[in-house]
């Protein structure tokens, strides 16, 4: 095996790159490769040994040399990094060192840190076609009758990674590591395998408790952790146990279920599929939503969108990190290039180069196109919408929003710097327009009682639909007597005030004792349950008393009051309230009273 034989297999790439630096530098012409690992034979005993050694495939058994393939593997490297390039084309190819090669410094140069990292994008945008190339082998495979289906399985371990098959629904997705791009064939269906069990009774270890589909991967930038998106597309009312799905097997084989992501036999898929012969993955919403949520405070506008999200991902909550619901909020200096991209300074190993930078539009758009095919939604969440110069935020964009029957946009744009990003990332092709695809959904929110906003022009307001999200309370589901967010806050020492009915007592006074307009009334969630007495007294004081005060009291002018009639500053009411004094009016007391 030698001394070169013996490191991993990166590593010899790693070896082989100063050598073949040293030999094109030393060179007064082109050379072609034979002639090339000629030259390394000769300077470097350590290569010739390499060179000849023979190694037998895991696989197939048969020979090979090793030296070869991690040779062609370096030279892509320096050409890549545009250290070396080609005359001509095949094996009568020529290889000479350009002018940025020749500049190098080959006793210092550090090869780790200078060539084999700065290489990474190379082998990222490689292994990126490579999985494009088998998603599409794999769909059209699948498209033909009588052909054997591949299956695949994931292992969960709740005890090492705090995940288990148990926690998802019907729907909902989890990002799984996995080790090569052989593992990662878009489209396929897996088995969720769970070597703990669950919280539940009817969730044994050793059990598979769904079936998922690969829908997707992450490219994550600086990191060199391959990650699959799994979406759960069915779960069992009865987890099956390993022993059962062995006893299918006529041959007396056991299914592999160690750690990781990997394919079943060939034998025992197909068995396996016979026995799920019906099961297929969940639809795409039929038509793409481009929503404004309209309303008072603390209405819910923000709850209802997370609704929405869950009919695409059930288990969705605002603090989940699924990589398909992007979320920003607008504020005054908000801008197009805040929203689009922008050129940036960025730096690399000490070294400053100007980048486009996406924006959340941009990068939102990029994961929608790459995913169109896959049934996947996209959701788009720009809050608080009329707080920016809205219509100069979108830009050109705007043009996009116009959506045809299909639900992508009717009419394209050209943008230099989002085209060339979706280029460079291979989710359109060249002199192709940009559009908005049917699986992106832009849902906006839209704060009523908000001052000094701008306003949100016809033409924009046109291409989406307004949805008016009003102050009633909502109803736990399937609960006519339970209410979301509902909590108890104690006033006085006697006085304890139930925050559904508290809020809408005191819309009662605004409309009818106050004479002001709807959207200076409260939502159900204008609170929202902290969970603790002290907690909940506290922002009672901080949010509820001044927005009364300052936005609700102050722009009444009926004489109608909110507080006691004792009260006659902002202080005072804050003081009151602190020492847990009535600060109520007699109204409001007889408006919570009649609910």
């Amino acid at each position: 095996m030698g001394y070169i034989g013996t490191l991993a297999t990166e590593k010899r790439v790693s070896y082989l790159i100063k050598p073949i630096l040293k030999v094109l530098s030393q060179s007064s012409s082109p050379l072609t490769t034979a002639e090339i690992c000629s030259q390394m034979i000769k300077i470097d005993p350590y290569i010739a040994e390499y060179a000849e050694a023979i190694y037998a495939s895991g696989k197939t058994g048969k020979p090979y040399k090793d030296f070869s393939k991690r040779f062609s593997l370096a030279i892509k490297e320096l050409e890549f990094l545009e250290l070396l390039s080609r005359e001509g084309k095949g094996k009568k190819s020529r290889i000479l060192l350009t002018q940025k090669g020749q500049e190098l410094d080959i006793s210092t140069l550090n090869v780790e840190k200078d060539i084999r990292e700065k290489a990474q994008p190379y082998w990222k945008e490689k292994r990126k076609k490579v999985i494009e190339k088998n998603s599409k082998q794999t769909n059209a495979a699948n498209n033909k009758k009588n052909e054997k289906r591949l299956l695949w399985r994931a292992t969960a371990n709740f005890e090492e990674s705090g995940f288990s098959w148990y926690q998802l629904e019907v729907g909902d997705i989890v990002t799984y590591n996995y080790v090569t791009e052989k593992n990662i064939e878009i489209g396929r269906f897996g088995l969720g395998y769970n070597k703990n069990s669950g919280e539940g009774p009817n969730q044994p270890a050793g059990s598979v408790s769904c079936i998922f589909q690969i829908v997707d991967y992450l490219n994550l930038p600086d990191s060199q952790i391959n990650k699959a998106v799994l979406r759960c597309v069915h779960k069992f009312d009865h987890p099956i146990s390993l022993s059962e799905i062995n006893g299918w097997f006529n041959d007396g084989s056991q299914l592999n279920l160690q750690g990781g992501l990997a394919s079943i036999a060939d034998t025992q898929a197909d068995i396996i599929i016979k026995k799920f012969e019906n099961i297929i993955p969940i639809k795409k919403r039929v038509y793409p939503l481009q929503v404004m949520y309209y309303g008072a405070p603390g209405t819910g506008k923000s709850y209802s969108i997370a609704s929405l999200i869950k009919k695409s991902y059930p288990g969705y909550t605002e603090y989940d990190d699924n990589p398909y619901v992007f979320r920003t909020t607008i504020y005054r200096d908000y801008s197009y290039y805040d929203f689009i991209g922008n050129i940036m300074p960025v730096t690399k190993e000490g070294k400053v180069s100007y980048e486009f930078v996406p924006g959340i539009f941009t990068t939102a758009l990029c994961t929608a196109l790459r995913t169109q095919d896959r049934n996947i939604d996209v959701y788009l969440i720009l809050e608080e919408m009329s707080r920016g110069d809205i219509a100069s935020i979108f830009g050109d964009i705007f043009q996009l929003l116009d959506r045809d029957d299909t639900g992508k946009s009717m009419y394209g744009i050209n943008n230099k710097s989002i085209y060339e990003y979706l280029i460079l990332n291979g989710v359109i092709k060249a002199g192709h327009k940009i559009i908005i695809p049917s699986n992106l959904h832009i849902i906006g929110t839209v704060n009523t009682s908000d001052q000094n906003v701008n306003v949100i022009d016809t033409a924009f307001k046109r291409r989406f639909d307004f949805k008016y999200i009003g102050v009633d309370p909502i109803h736990v589901d399937g609960k006519d007597d339970e209410y979301v967010n509902n909590f108890d806050i104690q006033f006085t020492d006697t006085d304890t005030y139930e925050w559904v009915k508290l809020y809408q007592a005191i819309n009662h006074i605004i409309i009818n004792d106050l004479g002001l307009a709807e959207d200076k009334q409260l939502g159900p969630f204008f609170l929202k349950d902290k969970g603790n007495d002290d907690a909940n007294r506290e922002q009672v004081a901080d949010k509820l008393l001044h927005y009364l005060w300052q936005d609700v009291e102050r722009v009444s002018y009926t004489g109608a009051s909110l507080f006691d009639d004792s009260i006659k500053s902002f202080s005072q009411l804050y003081s009151t309230f602190k020492h847990k004094k009535n600060i109520l009016s007699e109204a409001v007391k007889q408006a919570y009273g009649n609910l």
